[in-house]
């Protein structure tokens, strides 16, 4: 093969890593934040068939975002998830987050990651937490000083 050849054949592989690379860094970074399993669904609608179902935590690259529905690729599929379940930020680690439940009732920090643990306090909807390691189930967090466990599906990234 002639150096001429080669040069071009470099280049043109150079520019599909290039343009590869841009367009996967378009697609926006966001995380499971409600739900026990979110479903990722072939159609934007509920009753589209559930290709897969993900925890709180998940990691989402939103393709295109809509109000009610998001086409994203999770876990090497693509699909689309109900937008009110996702949000941007971090997977844990040192993040403010607050607690949220579908009732409005408070939450219980846990001394250990389940149900049966002591309970440390009880916190109102809207109280900030800071995570300290987030899991799929159970989220490590301090509250005023105060280091326990929540519920991960109870906490959400803005109040």
């Amino acid at each position: 093969m002639k150096r001429s050849a080669i040069r071009r054949l470099t280049a043109a592989v150079l520019c599909l890593i290039l343009v590869f690379g841009a367009v996967s860094a378009l697609a926006e970074t966001r995380y499971i934040r409600t739900g026990y399993m979110v479903r990722l669904r072939a159609s934007a609608s509920t009753k589209g068939r559930v290709i897969d179902a993900f925890p709180v935590g998940t990691k989402v690259n939103v393709l295109n975002k809509g109000d009610t529905w998001c086409k994203v690729r999770v876990s090497g599929k693509t699909g689309y998830m109900m937008t009110q379940y996702l949000y941007a930020g971090t997977s844990g680690g040192g993040n403010s987050m607050y607690v949220w439940t579908p009732s409005g009732t408070t939450l219980n920090l846990r001394e250990e990651p389940n149900a049966w643990s002591t309970i440390l306090g009880s916190y109102r909807v809207g109280t900030k937490v800071t995570v300290l390691k987030r899991g799929s189930i159970w989220t490590k967090v301090n509250v005023n000083g105060k280091v326990g466990y929540m519920g991960s599906q109870y906490l959400v990234s803005s109040k």
